[in-house]
């Protein structure tokens, strides 16, 4: 029996849920001991080379959000030919994507020495890095199928397949680390994990969508083409930006810093991300359901499923961004000793950045979920050229260092970027005024902060300084407890709120 969207809204979110936090503990592990083994020069230029090919990944140019778009309604219609014609389309499109990038990435290496400012320091650095593009290289082969299941609304496959495919990549890893530190090898097997779960995933879209290998495809029409030209199109820019502003943190700190400097924020960004993608697991893994929701839905209905979105969103910031803000240091010093704690205002500023960025989010999969890709072109621009100026003059001119990096970022995001998004949806998917979004957002931010600062207070007068595993322990549950009180005296008025607790209820009835 076919399943209804909220539950493959609640499969999707749970399951993949639940397998991130899988994938984080075996990353926590595989980092831990990569440290020990390999050093933080290493750890900072795996950091700065995956900066590099996310920067060469705008030649994607959005295709992929493209792809799982286009498909919404042929799928809903089952309708067979058309999604064959689809994916073959975008096979041509991934292969070419993946050449494309393999030679951007070769015109990249005589640059290397002004990008790297103690090159001389670690050697093989042109192989490694040559080895960094291949992996790159081949993820885009056979990738384009996972979009099919993406729109299906079965995104928690994928999610399964990864996870599968991450814990033997890192188990081998290990076991060669254990037997020889060598960089180089420890790429080589990662190369070899990512084209054997691409073609995993492929063989399971042949098994679950056998019409793909019999049904004849249709010929494109032209409404359907003129909609992906679109959108490709709106995506390139926000490709483009989207790259710029969060894909040269790394290429910035190591110009300007040194790649010690690389690794030691790269420990707080796996932190930080690693949270920042948990939470896109419960708000994004339910884009195709929205997708599918939208095409029939009234603009009220639409409207009320904005503001769950973001209050489930608000949620996860309210608890997460708190916690972080008592915890994060403590933890990071427990974690890889005290040589490799950042200054609490640079922890700060990781939070505020970690915090808009996830805001983004519910404006994020509106704008992925009614397809408005084309009226948020002109915005990427004009945000990484803001996150650029502001980030190199905080570097250059008032040596801010990593600081200059996150202000740069801040003052972009949420001096411009998050008010364009929410202006595109309210303008052309809600049709209401955007100082509805305007209140909303300023209200939350609000409550945000008074709680942050209250839990951070009390916790720092009344909580001992203790690194240890029993005084993290102390430090978090501290800070869950008190930012449940203070969110349930916010909240428990609200709509949104009692529409969670309903949606709680039945699936405790139905468990």
């Amino acid at each position: 029996m076919k399943r209804g969207r909220l539950e493959y809204s609640i499969l999707n979110s749970s399951i993949s849920s639940i397998i991130y936090i899988g994938r984080l503990l075996i990353q926590f592990v595989a980092r831990s001991l990569f440290i020990r083994f390999l050093g933080q020069t290493y750890l900072g230029l795996n950091g700065l080379f995956t900066n590099i090919l996310s920067l060469l990944s705008m030649a994607e140019l959005g295709v992929g959000a493209s792809i799982v778009f286009s498909l919404y309604r042929p799928l809903a219609e089952n309708d067979h030919p058309k999604i064959t014609a689809l994916m073959q389309l975008y096979r041509k499109a991934y292969d070419l994507i993946g050449v494309v990038i393999g030679v951007l990435g070769i015109v990249i290496m005589p640059f290397l020495p002004f990008i790297i400012k103690d090159m001389k320091s670690v050697p093989n650095v042109y192989i490694i890095y040559l080895l960094f593009l291949a992996n790159s290289v081949v993820s885009y082969f056979f990738t384009y199928k996972r979009s099919l299941i993406t729109a299906d609304q079965k995104a928690y496959i994928v999610s399964l397949n990864d996870f599968i495919f991450l814990l033997l990549t890192n188990i081998v890893q290990i076991a060669f680390l254990y037997i020889k530190a060598d960089f180089i090898i420890y790429l080589i097997i990662q190369i070899v994990f990512t084209i054997l779960s691409n073609i995993c995933i492929s063989w399971i879209v042949d098994r679950r969508y056998p019409y793909l290998r019999h049904s004849k495809p249709e010929k494109i029409d032209q409404e359907t083409t003129d909609v992906i030209k679109k959108n490709v199109l709106g995506n390139v820019s926000s490709t483009i930006g989207g790259q710029i502003v969060m894909g040269t943190d790394n290429i910035l700190i190591s110009a300007f810093v040194n790649l010690t400097a690389v690794g030691m924020y790269s420990n707080y960004t796996l932190v930080v991300n690693a949270i920042q993608n948990l939470c896109k697991q419960v708000t994004n893994s339910i884009t195709a359901s929205i997708g599918n929701f939208a095409v029939t839905a009234s603009q009220e209905k639409n409207n009320e499923l904005f503001q769950r979105h973001f209050f489930v969103n608000h949620t996860l910031i309210f608890f997460s961004a708190t916690v972080l803000e008592v915890v994060l240091n403590t933890f990071i010093q427990w974690w890889v000793g005290p040589k490799n704690v950042l200054t609490s205002l640079t922890a700060t500023l990781i939070i505020i950045n970690y915090a808009i960025q996830v805001y983004r989010n519910t404006g994020f999969v509106f704008i992925q979920s009614f397809g408005l890709f084309w009226y948020q072109r002109k915005k990427p621009i004009i945000e990484a050229a803001v996150n650029l100026i502001a980030s190199l003059l905080f570097l250059a001119v008032f040596k801010m260092g990593i600081n200059g990096v996150l202000l740069g970022t801040i003052l972009s995001s949420f001096g411009f970027v998050i008010w364009y998004e929410a202006y595109v949806v309210y303008e052309h998917a809600l049709h209401r005024p955007l100082r509805e979004y305007v209140v909303l957002m300023l209200r939350s931010v609000t409550e945000l902060a008074f709680t942050i600062i209250i839990t951070t207070v009390t916790a720092n007068r009344i909580l001992p300084v203790n690194a240890s595993f029993v005084g993290l322990i102390v430090k978090t549950v501290y800070a869950l407890v008190l930012t449940t009180l203070l969110y349930i005296l916010f909240y428990h008025k609200r709509p949104e709120f009692k529409y969670l607790l309903s949606v709680g209820k039945r699936l405790i009835k139905r468990s």
